[in-house]
């Protein structure tokens, strides 16, 4: 597999994962050979991921969603780099936005905030590098928001 960035290791930044010790299991066993992968809650992420900017190691930074994001950056860690949102799958209480994207009304919230913070959002819901920016998505999701209206007026009066 060719891999498009160097890396050497993985951060994961999320509370609930930290803490879960089959996740991580599970997380490090899907994890490529060669390369580490280090866990940490949203308070000692802000530390890791600023050593991570210092270092002369290359890492990829995941995090569960786009509301993990916001907290981190109401907590003050502002990130050097745009954030790309991989795939957000569409469960019962999103909009589908796309083939790859459903967002919750508090997910759209935090991208709104992230975006408002100055940093750049792009997404790439099929992992081929689209880098589709925040402002295509965000059309979407009002175009979603619209379509879900309507039904609801059709349901309330059928």
């Amino acid at each position: 597999m060719k891999s498009f960035y160097p890396c050497d290791g993985i951060i994961l930044v999320d509370d609930i994962t930290a803490a879960d010790l089959s996740m991580k299991k599970i997380f490090t066993a899907a994890t490529p050979h060669g390369i580490k992968s280090y866990f940490f809650n949203l308070e000692d992420g802000i530390r890791q991921l600023q050593k991570a900017e210092t270092s002369e190691y290359n890492y990829f930074v995941i995090f569960r969603n786009p509301i993990e994001v916001g907290k981190i950056i109401k907590m003050g860690y502002r990130f050097p780099v745009r954030i790309t949102c991989g795939q957000q799958f569409v469960r019962s209480n999103t909009h589908n936005i796309m083939l790859g994207i459903g967002l919750t009304e508090e997910e759209i919230e935090a991208l709104e905030y992230i975006v408002s913070m100055g940093s750049e959002v792009v997404f790439d819901p099929s992992c081929k590098n689209e880098n589709l920016p925040w402002t295509e998505i965000k059309k979407n999701i009002d175009l979603a928001r619209m379509k879900a209206s309507r039904n609801q007026n059709d349901t309330e009066k059928g």
